[in-house]
């Protein structure tokens, strides 16, 4: 007997917020005709996806609608791990943690490296350089199926309208190697956390995400929001590349058409969460301050010099074409 599938993934806001990590439930529907429903069972099990529900027809229709495997913020070095051993099928994984398997990824991800964060996007767009950064991953058994934008990054201040300002300044901010390796650049001194409301107060500089903004508009008053962004939290949907490679080819194939679709479509949507939540604060008596464009470009200069040297034994033809679209 033949066999048809209809397969799409669902995306349902949880939250108000579209940019936040959680504010998406995405969710895998299968509508499959096979050959038995033992095989379908099997199928099932292999996908190793939560919260499967299911609906037996018979002997031989079925259909499934599973949650995607979604592995939580708070360790997302824990989280690539799962995947990389097959614990996981799929996770959603900050590129800032990719240092030591692509370094050349977690560029993407450095303050202060991309002096137009619009041609940053363009690395992620499937005809520029996105085949060639996701050749990296493929090289570590991970499948790398869409880019997210977590949210853009910002410094917030009592006074972060200058480099000047924020010489030997601490600056809570989240993680990555090669992150640290840019704000020490540039005479700051990381600490390496998810920023919280209360420290807003005094003399402490935070970098804040687009999610976190409306939670920090409360605690406002006198702070200064530095624009425009300095960089993109963004994070890469990947799979185990033996699992990936073991399901179905139609089910392989329409699983990375429509996640690219919805990463894209995230991005998009992430933009106007930022514009939204810049609104809120400024309603809220927070201050935007543009950073110097002079101090920008010497910001740059900087950190491209300390990647660059940082990241002697990456890829150098890959490498050089992210720093070719950060001037």
């Amino acid at each position: 007997m033949g066999k048809s599938s209809g397969i799409r993934i669902v995306e349902q806001a949880t939250c108000e917020d579209v940019a936040a990590r959680g504010g998406i439930e995405r969710r895998l529907d299968i509508d499959r005709q096979g050959k038995s429903i033992q095989q379908l069972r099997a199928q099932r099990a292999f996908l190793g996806i939560h919260r499967a529900d299911h609906d037996e027809i018979g002997d031989l229709r079925h259909a499934e609608a599973f949650t995607l495997d979604h592995v939580g913020p708070a360790d997302d070095k824990a989280a690539l791990e799962q995947v990389r051993s097959g614990e996981a099928t799929l996770g959603w994984i900050r590129v800032a943690e990719l240092t030591e398997l692509a370094p050349e990824i977690a560029t993407l991800s450095v303050p202060f490296l991309f002096m137009d964060q619009k041609k940053l996007m363009a690395l992620l767009d499937r005809t520029s350089a996105a085949p060639l950064l996701d050749d990296q991953l493929r090289k570590q058994d991970l499948e790398p199926l869409g880019y997210l934008d977590g949210g853009a990054l910002r410094l917030v201040g009592a006074s972060a309208s200058s480099f000047r300002d924020l010489q030997g300044r601490q600056i809570t901010a989240r993680p990555g190697s090669l992150r640290k390796v840019a704000f020490e650049t540039l005479g700051l001194t990381m600490l390496a956390s998810t920023p919280q409301p209360q420290q807003a107060a005094g003399d402490n500089l935070l970098e804040l995400r687009t999610d976190d903004l409306l939670a920090f508009a409360g605690a406002g008053q006198g702070l200064t929001i530095a624009e425009p962004p300095h960089a993109y939290d963004l994070m890469v949907m990947v799979a185990h590349r033996g699992r990936y490679g073991d399901l179905p080819i139609d089910i392989r194939e329409t699983l990375r058409t429509k996640t690219a679709e919805t990463a894209a479509w995230q991005r998009g949507a992430a933009v106007q969460s930022d514009a939204v939540a810049l609104q809120s604060l400024r309603a809220h008596g927070v201050a935007l301050s543009t950073l110097p464009e002079d101090e920008r470009r010497e910001a740059h200069d900087r950190v491209k010099a300390a990647v660059a040297g940082s990241l002697r034994d990456a890829d150098q033809s890959i490498l050089s074409t992210v720093l070719a679209y950060a001037d």
